[in-house]
């Protein structure tokens, strides 16, 4: 399979900063380009396949795990958001020990780390000399501590890459609100911190902008405190409201399943660029802008464009339900299955993970979160210990000399499999020594030469017949394919679609740990259900509880069919040869009527209408992705439904999920309201279930359940008010707040 590319005969107005040449005769690529009025498509396209990252954006990408550390003053306060007004006397950790925080996630496979030096309440971690709003007037270590340098300190002892996050809201800050004289302390602090701890690898910016203690809101001089960072710190991305890293647009951990790294137009004033260092292009003309829509690089996208530019996304998310540690979350902190989960679907798409761990008031990670680290990192070690076509013969249905084929399984990331010039579809096809079982795959493209598969597609040779194993779109610095467990010794990799000559850095395939599958996976029932467990690994034995704690060998050993009559959240875990593998299935099935029928009040968005009315009633849970098409989605309105049980029943609850996910704009809803009646026409008000609005970054699906009280009814209304507009404290105040339902549950 070779299909050529069109062709054209030059790379537009590429400008340095770049990687290294493709090869003979091949352009350079860099890591951004102007577009010229005329250009055709093809040369745009071509144009876009040879922008590369710079040396440190590829240096933070290969990092791919990153560690944040949310500490200060409203670890002491119980909030996300401290208000300014807090006594530095507050911040009095017993027991800090940065040293434990770093080794805890370099043992978990975090390569970098990023720590809140100052967060929106304004307290400094580290002595600064330009406020007295600083933990040198705090009780700790009699105000000589420096968490900053604590922080710091550890990372170079154990080989981490280490980054500060400063926060340009300042809600204690005088100066706060006049422009010039706080730009100028904001920089003053840039400096310190640029200068006083050894290499810093990333400095994070959020965009929040809210009033100072004076009433007044800032205008951030952006490109002064880019100038400043590029001067004394020049290997560290600047990351989210920079120039280097953008943000991927929520704190899910969740990223897109097509994620373009070159997209379009990030700057907005093209003669500041031209103007500019030719190391530092972007930095002139960048405009911090939202970048968060589904579809950012797509061909119909970057044929508009004026610019194209290496803009790359991070992924970031909290390990607990807020940012900054808070006691009763202890038992709310992410599985390791929910953290691996966020992995595949961030570092796995192209991405890389900033996860939170928030050390608690001692001034150390807890046992909690270092229990999911270390489960996280047995579940990835387990599954890619070793690369099942490590011992591959490979074919190429096309090749470049110095290219072949095999460079793909070789190993090294530093060769790559490329076809001849101008060719974007071609196939690998792989024999394995003899038959081999795997459900993931791992691709990589060599992004030193830019990103380039549109489309792809794997098929494993199976009765003398090839099958379609799993396909995708980008590719990018890697991206992780988990798929049913398939058997064969053949199998090709099809790449339908290429900006330019695809460079593929790496192919592998692995099996993952066995784990159990629970059929069906989850769901309601009316008076009774049978569960099916099994592995896919023969000999293998199952154990499983059913109140949703974690097996042990002294739990229930499964020998047939679990049958249910009650609620339960059933958690089971496969054992092979008298040891517990490391990953869990979790299903959760709740007893309830069955519902005839459902009648929607208020019609779903077009945008996220599920299978129809009765995603709602269909037992299937949606999960913290809002894409997952189990979900109905109500823009800016409530959601009303009436539920028809199809006679009148003896009731005990009711109860309708709800996702939050502020970043996205979704919220929870205001209050939830039933009513029931026997014939529809006369009705009975319940007491009403009300959600007090608070803000909270923790994506999560939440039920709200009302009593029934016996209640003999035949139809269910269900009211489920939308907030309307997002919150004066959001990003998007004033503009249309998303309610996202499934399920409703009647009992």
């Amino acid at each position: 399979m070779t299909v050529q590319c069109g062709l054209c005969c030059c790379v537009l107005a590429l400008a340095a900063g770049g990687a290294a040449a493709e090869g003979s005769g091949a352009d350079t690529a860099h890591n951004y380009a102007v577009i010229p009025p005329g250009a055709t498509a093809e040369e745009i396209v071509r144009t876009a396949a040879h922008i590369a990252p710079s040396p440190r954006q590829l240096a933070w990408q290969e990092r791919e795990l990153i560690a944040f550390f949310h500490f200060g003053t409203n670890t002491f306060t119980n909030r996300e958001w401290g208000t300014g007004n807090e006594d530095p006397a507050v911040f009095n950790p017993t027991d800090l020990d940065a040293r434990q925080w770093v080794k805890v996630v370099r043992d978990a496979g975090m390569r970098g780390v990023i720590v809140t030096a100052k967060h929106h309440d304004g307290l400094c971690l580290w002595p600064s000399a330009y406020t007295d709003h600083s933990i040198k007037n705090s009780p700790w270590r009699g105000g000589k501590g420096d968490v900053v340098g604590d922080v710091a300190a550890a990372c170079r002892e154990f080989g981490l890459k280490f980054g500060v996050y400063l926060s340009p809201w300042d809600r204690h800050e005088p100066s706060y609100g006049d422009s010039p004289k706080y730009n100028e302390h904001f920089r003053n602090q840039l400096r310190e911190l640029l200068t006083h701890y050894g290499p810093i690898a990333e400095v994070w910016f959020d965009g929040a902008c809210g009033e100072g203690p004076n009433g007044k809101r800032q205008v951030y001089d952006w490109p002064s405190y880019y100038r400043v960072i590029r001067e004394l710190q020049p290997d560290a991305v600047i990351a989210i409201m920079g120039p280097d890293v953008r943000w991927v647009g929520t704190e899910s951990g969740y990223g897109r399943e097509t994620e373009w790294s070159v997209v379009p137009d990030v700057a907005g004033n093209l003669d500041s660029i031209a103007a500019a260092s030719q190391q530092v292009p972007l930095d002139a003309g960048f405009v911090p802008r939202d970048l968060t829509a589904e579809d950012l690089g797509s061909r119909e996208k970057i044929l508009q464009a004026k610019t194209l530019f290496w803009y790359p996304a991070e992924t970031d998310v909290s390990i607990r339900p807020g940012w900054f540690y808070h006691s009763e979350d202890d038992a709310r902190v992410k599985s390791p299955e929910t953290l691996v989960d966020i992995y595949y679907s961030s570092v796995g798409m192209n991405s890389v993970l900033l996860l939170n761990i928030p050390p608690d008031r001692r001034g150390r990670i807890r046992d909690e979160d270092i229990k999911s680290l270390t489960g996280m990192r047995r579940i990835l070690d387990a599954t890619f210990a070793a690369d099942l076509l490590a011992h591959a013969s490979v074919t190429a249905t096309n090749e470049r000399e110095g290219h072949a084929g095999a460079s793909a399984v070789d190993g090294d990331n530093g060769t790559y499999w490329t076809t001849q010039e101008g060719v974007c579809a071609a196939a690998l096809e792989c024999s394995l020594p003899s038959e081999r079982t795997f459900d993931r795959a791992m691709l990589q493209e060599n992004i030193r030469l830019g990103q380039r598969v549109e489309a792809f597609h794997l098929e494993a040779l199976s009765g003398g017949t090839w099958k379609n194993v799993a396909s995708g779109t980008t590719i990018g610095y890697k991206r992780l394919l988990r798929f049913p467990a398939v058997t064969a010794s053949k199998l090709r990799l099809v790449i339908d679609r290429s900006r330019w000559s695809p460079a593929i850095a790496a192919f592998g395939l692995f099996k993952a740990p066995p784990r159990v599958q629970a059929d069906p996976d989850g769901g309601s029932f009316e008076d009774s259900m049978t569960v099916k467990l099994s592995t896919d690994v023969e000999g293998a034995s199952v154990y499983y509880t059913l109140n949703g704690t974690i097996p042990t060998t002294a739990s229930e050993r499964y020998t047939g069919p679990v049958h249910l009559r009650r609620s339960v959240m059933l958690t089971a875990l496969a054992s092979v040869g008298g040891e517990l593998c490391v990953e869990s299935t979790t299903a959760r099935f709740t007893r309830c009527m069955r519902a005839a029928g459902i009648t929607l009040l208020t019609p779903a968005s077009v945008h996220y209408p599920g299978h129809g009315n009765s995603t709602l009633i269909d037992g299937v849970r949606g999960t913290m992705d809002p894409h997952d098409g189990r979900w109905l989605g109500f823009e800016g309105s409530d959601m009303s439904a009436i539920i028809d049980l199809g006679r009148v029943r003896p009731l005990t609850r009711v109860t309708a999920g709800f996702l939050q996910d502020q970043a996205s704009w979704i919220f929870l809803p205001s209050s939830v309201e039933v009513s029931v009646s026997a014939d529809g026409a006369a009705w009975t008000v319940l007491p009403s279930a009300n959600i007090p609005l608070k803000q909270d970054g923790q994506t999560l699906v939440r039920d709200c359940t009302v009593p029934a009280r016996e209640a003999q009814a035949r139809y269910v209304r269900v009211l489920a008010r939308s907030i309307g507009t997002c919150p004066p404290w959001h990003k998007g105040s004033g503009g249309k707040a998303w309610l996202f339902v499934d399920e409703l549950f009647v009992e």
